[in-house]
């Protein structure tokens, strides 16, 4: 094959070839890095000793949350947190073997493996979109602080992205009972995967039928209550009000993206009601204008065609004619929303949509290369910016409102010859 056949493959997002032989060359050096990071690059302890000591009240029976607690606080987290933990916990040897330099590293080679896990499950999302070129898989491939957040921290941001995304690939599909089990164990890890929830239920009522739709909700539902079953049946209260408590407010300190509003206004409610109504009312835009946009808008075509057919009883006949990339796109446009108005992002949550970002960019196929690659760049420094800045909080937010206006204007994801909905 001559290099100008090669260079071609590698400029085209439906050359599936180049796509599989790319992403089995970026996962074996991910893993070789992986590797060179855990060997050369010190260990810092932040949440790794906590996450082993709330769990090792569970492992002594412990079943009240409001006394699950480690060195940097009581538990947090829906109870997929306590049982992925719990594993790791007893993969290491228990809380002293587990928090000793040998567990460490013990745990450091797992999350180095889930890491390999997301990134295969990402491409997989990417593949199925053909959106863009195989050359820019890569990109997924080069942030520093994602590295970080796996393979030196250990956060659970990453083991709940990693469902996130396999239950996109499933959605992708259309298996959308399945994808709705994977995704409710993603929020079971870690609630920011309830950021997609919303384009979720968009994908639900209009690319699925009244039965499929409710029956998907309904295995969100009930996969929570599964997992939080021994909790919720001694100590319901506790449980519920510590795993998903919805008003905390983080400190100012460690704020990536509103450095520079003062402490006294971050905190205050008022901040945080008009975020929230700028997040719906985002929302709401793009539900109308853009993941709705073919079928006449989400007010009130979309959503009484959904009733029409509930009411009719017409549960299996609808035909979806959403196509991958669409169903990835609205998800990724969904959670991007929830990162803009968020009132805090610490430094872990960069793993809560940085795989997202070259799939939004590259939607619009009017934004230059050059500038897709400058955006890329500018917000991985921002990320790295530490501790950061009122300047790069300010430069952080412009450039997030500006991703998101590109997402906006990009062409609607095309739609493919009508398929039966599962």
């Amino acid at each position: 094959m001559s290099i100008r056949a090669v260079l071609a493959s590698l400029n085209d997002p439906r050359d599936r070839r180049c796509v599989r032989i790319v992403c089995v060359a970026l996962i074996a050096f991910e893993l070789a890095l992986c590797a060179v990071i855990i060997a050369k690059v010190a260990y810092t302890e932040i949440d790794w000793i906590a996450y082993m000591e709330e769990v090792h009240g569970y492992a002594r029976g412990e079943r009240d949350y409001t006394k699950l607690k480690g060195g940097t606080g009581p538990l947090v987290y829906p109870a997929g947190f306590v049982y992925a933990y719990k594993a790791l916990y007893d993969l290491v040897g228990g809380l002293e073997r587990g928090t000793s330099a040998r567990g460490v590293a013990t745990a450091q080679v797992v999350f180095a493996l889930v890491y390999a896990a997301h990134q295969a499950l990402v491409f997989s999302m990417y593949a199925m979109c053909e959106i863009i070129p195989p050359w820019a898989y890569a990109l997924l491939c080069l942030s520093k602080r994602v590295h970080s957040i796996f393979v030196l921290r250990m956060f659970n941001d990453g083991v709940a992205m990693a469902l996130a995304y396999g239950a996109t690939t499933l959605f992708q599909r259309k298996r959308w009972i399945a994808g709705s089990v994977v995704f409710s164990l993603g929020v079971s890890v870690k609630m920011n995967v309830l950021l997609m929830l919303p384009g979720l239920l968009v994908l639900l009522v209009g690319g699925t039928s009244a039965g499929t739709a409710i029956g998907a909700v309904a295995a969100i539902v009930g996969t929570q209550i599964a997992l939080g079953a021994p909790f919720l049946a001694t100590y319901p209260r506790e449980y519920l009000s510590r795993a998903f408590e919805l008003g905390r407010v983080f400190t100012h300190k460690w704020s990536v993206n509103f450095k520079f509003v003062s402490e006294d206004i971050f905190v205050s409610k008022s901040f945080a009601k008009y975020l929230l109504l700028a997040h719906l009312v985002c929302l709401f835009v793009f539900a109308h204008r853009r993941w709705c946009a073919r079928e006449g808008g989400f007010f009130f075509n979309f959503v009484r065609d959904f009733f029409k057919r509930l009411l009719l009883r017409n549960v299996d006949g609808v035909q979806s004619t959403f196509t991958p990339a669409h169903v990835a796109l609205v998800l990724a446009q969904s959670n991007l929303i929830g990162i803009v108005f968020a009132r805090s992002l610490h430094y872990q949550f960069y793993s809560w949509y940085f795989h997202t970002i070259p799939l939004l960019l590259w939607s619009n196929p009017r934004v230059p290369v050059g500038a897709k690659l400058a955006i890329m760049g500018a917000i991985e420094w921002c990320w790295n910016v530490y501790p950061s800045t009122p300047t790069s909080s300010k430069i952080f937010v412009v450039i997030h409102l500006g991703v998101l206006a590109v997402a906006y204007a990009a062409p609607t994801a095309s739609r493919r010859g009508k398929q039966k909905s599962a």
